[in-house]
């Protein structure tokens, strides 16, 4: 499973705080504090934008 996040200009994550994230995930699903390129969030302030993700998409494991 892979967490996304936004982050401000220049911020660099730590592994610690990638961590964080991932465990957040998988204990809550996707939120705005951790998401997934299937569930996302915009960032603060940002407008949304609408996409769909194909169901094709990516491995069948």
């Amino acid at each position: 499973m892979t967490a996304l996040w936004w982050i401000p200009a220049g911020h660099r994550p730590t592994v610690a705080e990638a961590e964080a994230r991932l465990l957040h995930l998988r204990a809550h699903g996707p939120t705005p504090y951790a998401f997934t390129l299937r569930t996302s969030f915009p960032a603060q302030g940002a407008e949304p934008v609408a996409f769909e993700v194909p169901e094709d998409l990516g491995c069948s494991v």
